[in-house]
């Protein structure tokens, strides 16, 4: 993060092959260029609404929570801009493969584990996180599922994204890429 004197903080994370821009407390830059399945699908917003701020406690289920708060707050499409916490149970899922038919596997891990990092959107109502956790043995990166327990706090940060309607449509492989309604 960038901080300016005129209490300005930008934030600008790069995705693989393509970007999300954030202002806050400054302009809207409002753009997300994702690439895709053989051609590059470009969606474009016209910035960022309410900031939403959500605080986990002991025992609470971290996907289900930020789904039912969105839902709640009549969020369908938002960014996610920072994340920190504790499990005490992990469920994620992982590609085992790199053939062209996705294959995964689900996995759950119980006991104590740190959330290192975190990337992601909610698109439609649905979170969709890939994170990298550790428990005291080895670090795992993977996406998020339902089922995954806090240990001790969470804290969650999200953008919503104004005026675009984003989803999820599987290609002919049966990945869900994120496209506009």
């Amino acid at each position: 993060m960038i901080f300016s004197g005129q209490n300005r903080r930008v934030f600008v994370k790069t995705f693989g092959a393509g970007f999300a821009g954030l202002s806050i407390f400054g302009k809207d830059i409002g753009c997300m260029q994702i690439t895709g399945d053989k051609a590059m699908r470009t969606i474009v917003s016209e910035g960022f609404g309410r900031i939403i701020i959500l605080s986990f406690d002991r025992g609470e289920k971290l996907r289900e929570g930020i789904r039912d708060k969105m839902a709640e707050l009549g969020i369908k499409n938002a960014v996610l801009v920072s994340a920190i916490g504790t499990f005490e149970k992990a469920r994620f899922h992982r590609i085992t493969t790199t053939k062209p038919d996705s294959e995964n596997e689900v996995f759950t891990i119980e006991g104590p584990m740190e959330l290192a990092a975190v990337d992601g959107i909610v698109a439609d109502g649905e979170p969709h996180f890939h994170m990298v956790f550790q428990d005291m043995d080895r670090a795992y990166a993977a996406h998020l599922e339902d089922g995954s327990i806090i240990c001790y706090l969470a804290e969650i940060v999200l953008a919503e994204i104004k005026n675009v309607e984003l989803t999820r449509k599987p290609n002919e492989y049966g990945i869900g890429l994120l496209r506009e309604k």
